[in-house]
């Protein structure tokens, strides 16, 4: 599958059932995981300085930034130029503070 180094497939995570959206919002503070209903926020965790472990569907497995993680390509409709991308238009004093230190995608 042309891509599958993009596809998560494993990661560091708060569930085993994540559907994040394009549209998902950062988690306001460090320790939010589970104060909304959106999934991403379930995903973006920080366990690693400011990364999360995970594997992809071509089986590598890496270090993904917390902000990289609306860039992946979670599924095929998946916008990957969403709103909290840099493509999408998303500017650092977006993120929320304990994130706008992390490196930007």
């Amino acid at each position: 599958m042309k891509g599958a180094g993009y596809v998560p497939l494993f990661m560091d995570a708060l569930r085993f059932n994540v559907w994040p959206l394009e549209i998902d919002t950062p988690p306001p503070t460090e320790d939010m995981a589970w104060d909304k209903n959106e999934h991403m926020i379930r995903i973006c965790i920080d366990r690693h300085n400011g990364f999360t472990n995970m594997a992809f569907l071509d089986w590598s497995v890496r270090n993904v930034g917390l902000k990289e993680l609306w860039t992946l390509r979670w599924h095929k409709t998946y916008n990957t130029a969403g709103p909290w991308t840099t493509a999408g238009g998303v500017m650092p004093t977006d993120w929320p503070e304990w994130m706008r230190k992390f490196k930007d995608y």
